[in-house]
């Protein structure tokens, strides 16, 4: 389980068969001991770095044509198995799976008779976040798919830190970080505002 960082992005059109022959690439590069054990380590470091530079690239141009769709978000939570999990629907396309040094890329070719939608079609999950990335991922393979005649979904995972508990958010609730106090009011001065009933 880890804190990270998940994008969702659709590429229509021609674009999208660059991006999977891209990822087809990348994929055939890892070199693994066990089929089962994901780690950055089984590819090569040159497509590592490519991976992360593509991963960078789709996160600024988040919001420029073909990308058609594109949505991110935090998920304190999750384990890695969640993204394989829902992209793998019953004869469905082959799932694309790179690694760089702080990415995971997941590509998913479509349409897939609709498949994937099917599969997305789930009641709710045990975890909230799992609901989360069902709604995004559903959302996303839907996105646009009246007009475009082919397209790809790509799916970002960055691990950013540990496993955040549910202690650790209550007691972040009472502090004020740097980040945001910068030119603003230290957590002294908010926590004198609060004795003096401000």
């Amino acid at each position: 389980m880890a804190s990270q960082r998940i994008t969702i992005a659709k590429v229509g059109g021609i674009a999208s068969d660059i991006l999977g022959q891209r990822l087809r690439r990348w994929a055939a590069a890892r070199e693994a001991i066990e089929a089962d054990e994901w780690v950055s380590a089984q590819w090569p470091p040159s497509v590592r770095v490519e991976v992360d530079s593509f991963a960078d690239q789709l996160r600024v141009r988040g919001c420029s044509l073909p990308v058609v769709h594109f949505v991110e978000w935090s998920d304190l939570w999750s384990m890695g198995d969640l993204f394989s999990r829902w992209l793998t629907p019953p004869g469905g396309s082959p799932l694309l799976i790179a690694y760089g040094d702080r990415f995971e890329v997941y590509g998913y070719a479509l349409p897939d008779g609709g498949r994937l939608q099917r599969a997305l079609a789930v009641g709710p999950q045990q975890f909230p976040e799992s609901d989360q990335f069902v709604a995004r991922l559903r959302e996303a393979a839907g996105a646009w798919d009246k007009l475009l005649e082919q397209a790809i979904l790509i799916v970002l995972r960055e691990v950013v830190g540990g496993l955040v508990t549910d202690e650790e958010v209550l007691a972040s609730m009472s502090v004020v970080p740097d980040w945001i106090s910068e030119g603003g009011l230290s957590n002294e001065a908010l926590e004198r505002m609060r004795s003096a009933g401000r």
